[in-house]
């Protein structure tokens, strides 16, 4: 579990430093809007329409417009991702476990069933 929270950890830091965007603000950028969008767009190619993306999409764009400061903004919200991951400590697990269970293991779990229903449908 350590291997795979490290490296994705390197690479949340290296897209931070080649974007200018902080840790936190890529960590926001990447699992609540990169990774749902593309979920999204899988679920338009499985259903034939753009209207997950679409809704998805003017979601996103609402709540930017709305939010006054970004950094702020996603300093919150990583801090609540954090205390909601250690929530699960109550239960024998540990930060970095829950962090990979949950942001690595179940999204791609995620991606393989929505890949194989997009791509190859009998």
């Amino acid at each position: 579990m350590n291997t795979i929270f490290d490296y994705t950890y390197k690479i949340l830091i290296a897209i931070s430093e080649a974007t200018g965007f902080t840790y936190k603000e890529i960590n926001i950028i990447v699992w609540f809007i990169i990774i749902p969008l593309s979920w999204m767009l899988l679920l338009d190619k499985i259903y034939q329409r753009r209207l997950f993306t679409l809704l998805f999409s003017l979601l996103v764009a609402v709540t930017l417009f709305c939010i006054p400061n970004f950094t702020d903004f996603c300093d919150g919200l990583f801090q609540k991702s954090v205390d909601f991951l250690n929530l699960f400590n109550g239960v024998r697990s540990n930060y970095v476990a829950s962090s990979v269970i949950i942001c690595v293991l179940i999204p791609i779990v995620i991606y393989v069933i929505l890949i194989r229903k997009a791509f190859f449908k009998k």
